[in-house]
């Protein structure tokens, strides 16, 4: 099947490829391909910074310089009740990310008697002492654990084993420092998620095709190296990327650049540094860029409705801005009424939908008639076969391009997506969360010009091998299709939405894999057409 992709220029985004990438001891593996191309499968529970071989990167490394933290470690509590809407019918808290710790019993202490704090970039959680095991989980630097007393060998493992609570086992050659009181984790200099907000971490437009990436801040000469080194390239090779290895690269490269990333690329940011009075930003994996070739994304705070029950749907959505119109009388023909036109993504009372010689219209108590394709519906489903009456669920309409959120038979939140804009790439069916990530990267690096790489989408989970609900900070096109397989969901939502779903994260996780069973089963998610 041909290979979709990406074109950041008109706000398209392939959700098929995921940076699947654990650092083994032989290096960094990426999947070739994406999900739509035959014969393959990335691992989308994969972080692209999980390691477990001994190159783990340490978090701090000597001689950085000191920097100002770009996001608070520990954000307060968001107040409020994440079911009850606010005035204008939205919520104003989310659902919590974490499962509630339960009471740490003598029982618990004897068999997770020692504290571990992750100090690799992320540590991947194995089902068993097994370097090929399934993935419980992720955790990311600065994360605590509690661990058993001895260590255990075995599955290529070189420095041994650790089970973790709740669950798993961690290679301590992922980074992970043990100890009989917690380890002090002053020298994990990188920034927490925000759980209490729409956006977890800062997020970074790359400006400029070429920008150069530095393992280190860099000196005045090697920057003018990395430019024109850059320069030489984009004009023999147009925009494809070039190799980050330096046996594939060009000699002129120093060796102080990672890697280049193209115009229209973002990355996550941990925080600034300055050197001869040039400033840098440090992104969340440990590289350097200036600033200037970076602008800083906020993404849409559009948010959905809260609801109070089955009596609050339908709604409707307006979703392309298009004047009311009215019918000039008895089977005549219908007049547009310019300076009635509701505005894009609010909500409109209709009443019924009619159909007018061969168009689909919805209608208001008054009259006035919008066209079908302006408007998405938020209606209700019963509830399918294999999904249980106290089960949370979510539904996806890809005719509406609306979502709607259920406990049970009662739905209790809904708002408008942007999904697969061809047909079949998102796909039809009762679905299964497969895994759900605070944030994970997604990248893919042809050779044509719509190469792309985003780290930490916000808020993933998939539900069907590649293809996940998530947010989407880089467009705010929603309640129209918009994407290569993917649910996009505006940042605010996708945040509400991951609380609400099932199973919830162990205290501390970055990501936990359902499919694997250890954590209950993932919530159904039912798309239709």
């Amino acid at each position: 099947m041909q290979r979709r992709r990406l074109i950041e220029g008109v706000g398209s985004f392939l959700c098929g490829v995921v940076l699947s990438a654990a650092v083994y001891e032989t290096g960094l593996r990426q999947p070739g391909g994406g999900a739509e191309q035959a014969g393959t499968d990335p691992d989308p529970a994969v972080d692209p910074a999980a390691t477990e071989g001994p190159e783990a990167p340490a978090i701090s490394p000597a001689g950085e310089p000191a920097e100002a933290p770009a996001i608070a470690a520990d954000p307060p509590a968001t107040p409020g009740d994440p079911f009850t809407p606010d005035a204008s019918g939205t919520f104003t808290a989310f659902p919590a990310v974490y499962a509630a710790p339960p009471e740490w019993t003598p029982e618990l202490e004897a068999k997770y008697p020692k504290h571990g704090l992750v100090t690799g970039l992320a540590a991947l959680v194995r089902e068993r002492t097994e370097r090929d095991a399934a993935i419980l989980g992720i955790l990311r630097a600065g994360t605590r654990v509690r661990t058993d007393a001895e260590l255990s060998f075995g599955g290529g493992c070189t420095k041994g084993w650790h089970k973790v609570y709740p669950a798993g086992w961690i290679c301590l050659n992922a980074g992970l420092e043990v100890g009989d009181a917690p380890p002090d984790d002053g020298l994990v200099a990188t920034p927490r998620p925000r759980l209490d907000a729409a956006m977890p971490y800062d997020y970074w437009r790359v400006s400029h095709d070429g920008t150069p990436f530095f393992h280190r801040l860099p000196g005045f000469s090697e920057q003018d190296q990395a430019d024109m080194a850059a320069k030489t390239w984009l004009a023999e090779h147009g925009r494809t990327l070039m190799p980050t290895t330096s046996a594939d690269r060009p000699p002129e490269v120093p060796a102080v650049v990672k890697e280049y990333l193209n115009s229209g690329f973002y990355v996550t940011v941990a925080g600034e540094a300055v050197k001869s009075e040039r400033k840098f930003l440090r992104t969340l994996r440990g590289t350097f860029a200036r600033k200037y070739q970076l602008e800083q994304r906020e993404g849409s705070t559009f948010q959905g409705l809260v609801l109070r029950g089955e009596e609050d749907l339908p709604i409707h959505w307006i979703v392309r801005e298009t004047p009311l119109q009215r019918r000039s009388g008895e089977g005549e023909a219908l007049i547009k009424l310019e300076d009635k036109k509701p505005v894009r993504r609010s909500r409109y009372p209709f009443v019924r939908k009619v159909t007018i010689g061969t168009g689909r219209f919805y209608e208001d108590a008054e009259g006035n008639l919008l066209p079908e394709y302006a408007v998405g519906q938020s209606y209700k489903l019963k509830r399918p076969p294999g999904v249980g009456p106290e089960e949370k669920w979510v539904h996806v309409d890809l005719s509406e391009q609306t979502l709607v959120a259920y406990a049970g038979d009662r739905p209790v939140f809904t708002t408008i997506v942007s999904t697969g804009k061809e047909p079949g790439m998102t796909p039809i069916g009762v679905h299964r969360l497969q895994s759900k990530h605070i944030a994970t990267s997604m990248r893919d690096q042809p050779v044509e010009d719509d190469a792309y790489s985003i780290e930490d989408v916000p808020w993933t989970q998939y539900f069907h091998n590649n293809v996940a609900l998530h947010g989407a900070f880089w467009h705010g096109g929603f309640g129209l299709v918009r994407s290569h397989g993917c649910v996009n969901l505006s940042p605010p939502d996708a945040r509400w939405l991951f609380g609400f779903t099932e199973p919830a994260l162990p205290d501390g996780w970055h990501s936990v894999s359902p499919a694997t069973g250890a954590f209950g089963k993932g919530s159904a998610v039912v798309v239709t057409e």
